[in-house]
């Protein structure tokens, strides 16, 4: 079996452009994950927000409806 693989040239394991390259990958995940995570976080509490509006106009329904009896 021979060995085709050769040694490399530089002495640093990672280059300075695939440190950039991790980095730029890094921030633009980081920011679509925010990005994704506050927009479910709105819509989570858009719906929280229409329950309390919801369940405060059906009581006052019903407060004036036991005056009304």
């Amino acid at each position: 079996m021979s060995k085709d693989v050769e040694r490399r040239q530089g002495k640093s394991p990672v280059t300075f452009t695939h440190a950039v390259a991790v980095t730029a990958v890094a921030v633009v995940g980081i920011i679509v994950a925010f990005w994704i995570l506050s927009s479910l976080a709105g819509v989570i509490f858009f719906f929280v927000k229409a329950a309390v509006i919801i369940a405060l106009v059906a009581a006052v329904f019903w407060v004036v409806s036991r005056f009304r009896n």
